[in-house]
C-alpha cells in the first residue's frame, strides 16, 4: 500500500449532491462509535480505525505530532487491506462512492484515494459529517409543513395505530424510537439526537406536501430527543383531532403494546411501576404491582391511566379547539372518519 494517499487531492462531492441519490454508495469511515452516535442515513461504516486505535492516533497527534500520528495510521491499516477492499467488493460497481470522515479530513481522503487507486469512482464528501450536521440542520430550520393536522387523544386510545394506517403520515415517535411515556423505551431502542435529525428530515422531504401531514401530539421531548423548534411550533398552530375511547380499550391496548409483544420487558415494566409512587402514593403502588404480579394486567393499567396518565394529558390538553373528534373503538372507522374529514 502506498504510503502517500495522505497527500493525494482526491475529486469532492457535496452534501447536496449525495443526498436522496440512488446511484451513489455512502461509506463513513469514521470510529464504530462515531457512527453510531449519528451518520447520514444509507451510509455503510467502513471504519479505517476502530474505537481503540482512533484513540491511539489521537494521543500520538497529540504528544508528538501529525507524522508519528500519520505512520501509525498505515501501519494500522496495512494489515486490514485485504479485508478492507473485501467489504468493497460487495459494491454495485456502476455507482459512485462518497467517502466521508468527520471533517473531511485525512481519514476520508486515505481512503478515497486508496479505492480510487482499485478502480472505483470513489470522491470525498467535501467537509465530512461535520458538513452534513450543519446542512441537516439549516434544512429542518427552513422546512415548512403547509397542512399539519395533529391526532390528540389519552394515553392507550391507539393515536399510533391510526397513524399508521393514514397516507401522508409523519411518525415521530417511531423515528425517535420512544413512545414518549415514562414506559416509551420499553422494547425500543432510542435513537441518538443526530439520527432523529437527519432520519426526520429524510422523512419529511418524501410527504406531499400539498396535502394534509398527518402527526401524533407530542411535548417538546421525545425521551430523550427534543423536536426541532420549527416543527414543534408547527405543530401548536395544526388543526386538531380528539381520538377517544374508553379506559377499558385503552388498557387493553396497553398491555398488548406493553406486555404482551415485549414479555421479555415485565422486570422493566414493574420497574417503572415502582417510580410512580411519588405521583400515586406508597399504597396505591403496592396494589398496583400486586395486581401486576399476579397479571392483572388490566387492572393495573386502567388505574394507571385513569389516575396518572389522564391528569397530565387533561392538563396539556387545555385551549386545544378540534376540529374534529372520533371514537378509536375501532381504529378502521377512526381511520375512515378522519380520512374524510381532511382528505
Amino acid at each position: 500500500m502506498e504510503k502517500d494517499l495522505h497527500r493525494q487531492t482526491p475529486p469532492q462531492i457535496s452534501i447536496d449532491s449525495i443526498w436522496n441519490q440512488p446511484d451513489v454508495t455512502i461509506i463513513d469511515v469514521r470510529s464504530p462509535t462515531e457512527f453510531s452516535d449519528g451518520s447520514i442515513p444509507g451510509a455503510l461504516n467502513v471504519p479505517l480505525l476502530t474505537d481503540m486505535e482512533r484513540s491511539l492516533v489521537g494521543t500520538l497527534y497529540k504528544q508528538f505530532g501529525q507524522q508519528p500520528a500519520i505512520e501509525k495510521g498505515y501501519e494500522l491499516l496495512e494489515p486490514k487491506i485485504a479485508a478492507f477492499l473485501e467489504q468493497f467488493t460487495h459494491l454495485p460497481p456502476d455507482k459512485k462512492v462518497a467517502v466521508f470522515c468527520a471533517r473531511g479530513g485525512m481519514r476520508s481522503q486515505v481512503i478515497t484515494s486508496f479505492i480510487r487507486a482499485q478502480g472505483y469512482e470513489g470522491l470525498q464528501v467535501a467537509g465530512g459529517y461535520k458538513a452534513f450536521r450543519n446542512w441537516n440542520l439549516n434544512k429542518l430550520g427552513q422546512f415548512t409543513v403547509n397542512k399539519p393536522v395533529i391526532l390528540h387523544g389519552q394515553t392507550g386510545v391507539g393515536k399510533t395505530l391510526v397513524l399508521y394506517q393514514l397516507e401522508n403520515a409523519l411518525d415521530l415517535e417511531g423515528l425517535a424510537q420512544h413512545r414518549g411515556s415514562m414506559f416509551g423505551a420499553i422494547g425500543k431502542q432510542p435513537v441518538s439526537q443526530k439520527t432523529f435529525e437527519a432520519t426526520l428530515l429524510k422523512k419529511l422531504e418524501s410527504l406531499d406536501n400539498s396535502q394534509p401531514v398527518f402527526i401524533e401530539g407530542e411535548s417538546r421531548k421525545i425521551g430523550n430527543i427534543t423536536l426541532p423548534a420549527k416543527l414543534f411550533e408547527q405543530m401548536k398552530t395544526g388543526q386538531s383531532v380528539l381520538i377517544e375511547a374508553s379506559v377499558e380499550t385503552r388498557a387493553l391496548r396497553t398491555v398488548q403494546e406493553y406486555v404482551e409483544k415485549h414479555p421479555d420487558s415485565l422486570r422493566e415494566l414493574r420497574t417503572n411501576i415502582q417510580k410512580l409512587t411519588k405521583d400515586l402514593g406508597n399504597k396505591n403502588v403496592q396494589k398496583l404491582l400486586t395486581q401486576f404480579d399476579e397479571k392483572d394486567y388490566q387492572s393495573c393499567f386502567e388505574y394507571i391511566l385513569l389516575n396518572y396518565y389522564d391528569r397530565k394529558y387533561g392538563f396539556s390538553m387545555k385551549g386545544l379547539e378540534f376540529k374534529l373528534k372520533t371514537s378509536s373503538e375501532t381504529i378502521a372507522k377512526a381511520v375512515g372518519e378522519i380520512t374524510s374529514y381532511f382528505c
